[in-house]
């Protein structure tokens, strides 16, 4: 799956109206519809970003899924959180 960052995520970037913690901001910058979700794990590993910071912006619909089925984390899909699919 390659996450792409929605109106409101690319608001937030702008006017910081929703808090987000530095990591979930730099997952966010990163996002950008070319990378699949395990590239921005893989980039921000270092900082600390991990897939709860993932899925935080996707909770806050500031990213959604474009669902073709790069990039999946390897684990069961779940309805709530779009990490899961493959």
């Amino acid at each position: 799956m390659i996450p792409v960052k929605t109106t409101a995520g690319q608001q937030v970037l702008k006017d910081r109206s929703i808090k987000l913690t530095p990591r979930q901001r730099a997952a966010l910058i990163l996002i950008d519809g070319k990378r699949s979700l395990v590239d921005v794990l893989q980039a921000t590993s270092a900082a600390g970003i991990d897939r709860g910071d993932l899925e935080r912006l996707f909770h806050l619909e500031l990213v959604s899924a474009t669902g073709d089925g790069t990039g999946s984390l390897g684990t069961e899909p779940t309805q709530a959180s779009p990490l899961g699919e493959e």
